[in-house]
This record gives structure tokens, sequence and C-alpha cells, in this order.
């Protein structure tokens, strides 16, 4: 991958089921901060097949989303396509991960060659209301740092 190769950054959620929501949250605060010119950032909302437009093009998509992993909640996991392959269905995470699932199998079948990564946050709260659980509220420096961390390491990869 070369340092300004596309990267894509999807948050997924629905902003009217509190923790949920989670992704959109994240993608609003990037939005405040200063990315590279070759990051694109997108409100995914709930996901559906919708996604594999906004991945077209892209070397690397990030999607950032709410994931059930029964660790505390503000638990950051980040995990590949591959990851959600093997696990599934043993292991349900995002409360949307059928999409997901049916996302990244499609991309695959259309031949998008996308580099996958899930940055997943175990939620607190999943009931009608618009903010974030204290506990997410409390992490999302942490999950901001993350999101930045994986783009910063992403784009200093030297090209082959």
């Amino acid at each position: 991958m070369n340092r300004n190769s596309k990267i894509v950054i999807i948050g997924i959620g629905n902003l009217l089921l509190m923790d949920e929501g989670l992704g959109i949250h994240v993608i609003n605060e990037l939005e405040k901060q200063k990315l590279p010119q070759n990051v694109e950032m997108y409100d995914g909302g709930t996901g559906g097949f919708k996604l594999i437009d906004l991945m077209h093009g892209a070397e690397k998509v990030i999607f950032i989303d709410a994931v059930e992993t029964g660790k505390v909640p503000g638990t950051i996991t980040t995990f590949t396509s591959e990851d959600v392959y093997s696990m599934y269905p043993a292991k349900k995470f995002s409360l949307h991960d059928n999409d997901l699932l049916e996302v990244i199998k499609m991309a695959g079948l259309l031949e998008n060659l996308s580099e996958i990564e899930i940055v997943g946050v175990q939620p607190k709260t999943i009931h009608y209301g618009t903010t974030l659980s204290p506990e997410l509220t409390d992490a999302m420096p942490y999950i901001i740092n993350t999101v930045i961390c994986r783009i910063r390491e992403i784009c200093s990869v030297p090209s082959v």
C-alpha cells in the first residue's frame, strides 16, 4: 500500500439507540481532526449494501461500530474481515453483523479488493436515546486515538 492510497473510514450505527450510534459519533469527532487528504469519512448509518459504494476505489476500509464482545463497556477490539469470516456465526459481534458480513462477502464477489478492518467498541446501553452512555463518552478519546493511529500507520507504510 502506498502512503497516498485511498483510505475510507465508515462509521456504522443508529443514532437513536444510544451506544448503537457509536460509529457515527466517532465520524463526527474525526471530522474535527486534521487528517491526510487521502482519507475519506462517511456516516454508514445502519449498513446495508450501500456501503459497497462507499468502499469503491479504497485500498483500506476501516469500519467503526458498536461490537458485542462481552468485555467491559468501552473496550476497543480491532479485527479484520477474515476474523469476521472465521468467527461468524459462532459469535455475534456488530448489531448489524449480518449486514456487515454480507457487505464483506459481496465486496469480495464484486472484486472490491479493499483491505477491511473493523474497530469495534463494546457498548453499554442500547436503548432509545441520542447520547452515548457515560462509559462510551469517557472512552471516546481512546477510540478516536485508535482510529487516528491506524490511519498514521497505514499512511506511513512505504511504497513497494
